[in-house]
């Protein structure tokens, strides 16, 4: 009798350390494995960074006056040509050149900055940053896109494209960042967005602000535009010079 039990109490011992140990052994070994997540899925690659990365966008500018408007067409090439590392992050300076047609030279404009972080994507524009993306990228996300600077809150979000058409640019995989959806009202206009692609970043830029007269002493008529700017910007051209 005495064997028995004791058999008996072997073999529950054997069953607990089957059904409990091993799989809490399983456990902790797999706590101390590192997953590498695919940048992919996170959406680094709605704007990659690569030193000597070119894009060339054909630009059409207008600027709205009480007298009436003044429209630019021109082409602006960015260019990342240098970068900063400082405290395990870089950041990448860009170059903007301009030109009136393809006959003519590439003149120096501006030059702003780029900051990618894990959960953010930031653009210095005329020394002010601007959080351009968060990631992950997911349709329907919002964030303050002033969040960087002293302005005051704007949100930004993130819209699926249906059916987007980018001339001379192979990517089905778009996503587009509303920035500002007022529609047109008694006192102006306010329609900003961005498109994204995967691979390629951005491919299209579309602004649209205008502000009506609304007061007698505004030197227009009632309901006049009297300010404001209309930005189309299209990418036609996709590079590396190094």
């Amino acid at each position: 009798m005495k064997i028995a039990h004791f058999v008996s109490a072997f073999i529950l011992i054997k069953k607990w350390i089957a059904w409990v140990l091993i799989p809490a052994i399983f456990i902790l070994s797999s706590c101390n494995e590192t997953k590498e997540v695919d940048p992919a899925t996170l959406g680094y690659d709605y704007y990659p960074l690569n030193l000597g990365e070119y894009r060339i966008y054909d630009v059409e500018e207008i600027n709205y006056l009480i007298t009436g408007f003044d429209t630019t067409i021109y082409q602006l090439r960015e260019i990342i040509f240098d970068s900063i590392p400082s405290n395990d992050q870089i950041t990448y300076l860009l170059r903007r050149d301009i030109r009136a047609s393809e006959l003519d030279d590439w003149e120096s404009d501006s030059v702003w900055t780029l900051t990618s972080t894990a959960n953010y994507l930031a653009i210095t524009e005329n020394n002010i940053p601007f959080m351009k993306l968060t990631f992950p990228v997911i349709q329907g996300r919002a964030w303050d896109g002033n969040s960087l600077n002293s302005r005051n809150e704007l949100t930004y979000y993130y819209q699926p494209i249906e059916n987007a058409i980018i001339d001379s640019i192979a990517t089905e995989d778009h996503t587009q960042v509303i920035i500002e959806d007022i529609g047109e009202n008694i006192t102006g206009i306010d329609l900003r967005s961005e498109i994204y692609a995967r691979g390629v970043g951005l491919v299209e830029k579309d602004y649209l602000t205008q502000k009506k007269c609304t007061s007698s002493d505004c030197g227009a008529d009632l309901g006049e535009v009297i300010a404001g700017r209309s930005l189309k910007q299209t990418l036609i051209e996709i590079g590396n010079e190094n």
